[in-house]
């Protein structure tokens, strides 16, 4: 087995792991989906027919929003689901295309690792100042917080593993 090969294979592994991961977020993304459905049926049961609340559903159905939305990412770059603007690029030739991609690509990992750095200070600020939700059930506001940087880093991976995918130019789908 050639040098080459074997980096070729060792590339293949690493993403398909940031693949796996991408997906396993996405299965905990559709989790969360189902458990805001169900909250808002006992909500709407609750008041409905026992005309009383949990006093939580809304907030927790933020929180659960914002894991559905953020573990999401990764997968949702990996399927081709996020909005990309061809009007430029359908113009230019293969390569340079390939090159406006690769820029577009490392510009996105950049904004993407400056958002996942500041959004783990805002969690260790919570955290440390032991803030918590303005709400009555007084949520630690850390704990879901920490829903952000967990999928700003799985989104960090995927675009890493993109960016590799066509450096390389595997195939991206």
């Amino acid at each position: 087995m050639s040098p080459v090969t074997a980096k070729d294979g060792a590339a293949k592994k690493v993403l398909g792991a940031i693949d796996g991961l991408s997906y396993g977020a996405a299965l905990a993304s559709s989790f969360f989906m189902v458990v805001i459905v169900g909250l808002i049926l006992v909500e709407i049961v609750l008041r409905g027919v026992f005309n009383t609340s949990t006093l939580v559903a809304d907030e927790y159905s933020a929180y659960f929003y914002t894991a559905l939305v953020m573990l999401g990412l990764g997968h949702t770059l990996r399927q081709g689901g996020h909005i990309r603007i061809t009007l430029l690029s359908a113009r230019l030739g293969r390569g340079a295309a390939r090159l406006l991609d690769l820029t577009a690509l490392a510009v996105a990992l950049a904004l993407c690792s400056f958002a996942l750095y500041h959004s783990v200070l805002m969690v260790y600020d919570g955290y440390v100042l032991k803030m918590n939700a303005d709400s009555i059930s007084e949520t630690p506001i850390w704990i879901p917080q920490t829903l952000v940087p967990l999928g700003l880093a799985l989104f960090d991976l995927q675009l890493a593993a993109e960016f590799l995918r066509r450096l390389l130019s595997y195939p991206t789908r």
